[in-house]
């Protein structure tokens, strides 16, 4: 385990799924066991969203701590975890066979009162991990997004107030933006011209904005659709910005 975890939500079918992955180990996944365990928990009294209540989420996240323990001292790797549809999944990758992780699991769920199931796997190539769990490029923006919202949170801002939110896109000229601006202008967003100009560096910075809370739910749909079609025209999105609103404007 390393100290670089990320958090963010993301569609599962038609459920919303909370992903928590150590994004640290990317160069050191090849070295973890080739035994995937995957162990399921079953919540009591989970939300509507799927998340535990408060009371749940403190005696779910003590098994956790006894599960990292155990990992640990089994020289196993835990690499992350998937809370959806009121369960949390727990992934793990151990040398260790199937009956030695039934035999700690069913102790645990007989202490905690929580019903624990483990599924075994072999997985050589750690798909678990890539496929499961490690973020996508729209994952990726998402937990940026939530790194933006989070320094202004901080700073007392009120998310649920809407707001001007602006937005940077690169392309390498003017003339190569110009598909993209229609399309970002039938979508809503507003061209700020004036602060639209070439770079340093020979690029074209278009500024774009939107009027609206800064709010995850609000945000990422947006910001996921630029990043998508600036790709699509050869540009890059750059992210977004917004003032500190701490109260309805009078």
């Amino acid at each position: 385990m390393t100290e670089d975890w990320r958090y963010f939500p993301c569609t599962m079918g038609e459920s919303t799924a909370f992903i928590f992955v150590d994004v640290g180990i990317t160069e050191t996944i090849d070295r973890a066991p080739a035994n995937l365990v995957k162990i399921r928990l079953a919540y009591k009294n989970p939300h509507p969203n799927g998340l535990p209540s408060d009371e749940e989420f403190y005696a779910v996240g003590s098994i956790e701590r006894a599960l990292e323990t155990f990992v640990t001292e089994t020289s196993g790797w835990y690499i992350g975890r998937v809370t959806v549809d009121g369960h949390r999944h727990f992934y793990v990758y151990s040398a260790k066979e199937e009956a030695h992780w039934s035999s700690f699991l069913d102790s645990l769920s007989a202490t905690t009162g929580y019903q624990l199931e483990a599924d075994t796997r072999s997985d050589p190539q750690h798909e678990g991990y890539w496929q499961d769990l490690y973020p996508t490029d729209d994952d990726w923006q998402v937990i940026n997004d939530l790194a933006v919202i989070d320094a202004i949170d901080r700073n007392g801002d009120n998310g649920t107030e809407p707001r001007q939110i602006d937005h940077w896109v690169y392309f390498g000229n003017q003339t190569g933006m110009l598909p993209f601006l229609t399309w970002a202008r039938s979508e809503g967003f507003t061209h700020d011209e004036a602060n639209s100009s070439s770079t340093d560096d020979g690029r074209y910075c278009l500024r774009l904005s939107h009027h609206g809370p800064a709010e995850i739910t609000e945000i990422s749909h947006r910001t996921i659709a630029l990043r998508r079609k600036a790709l699509e025209y050869g540009g890059e999105y750059d992210g977004w910005e917004t003032p500190v609103v701490s109260s309805k404007s009078s």
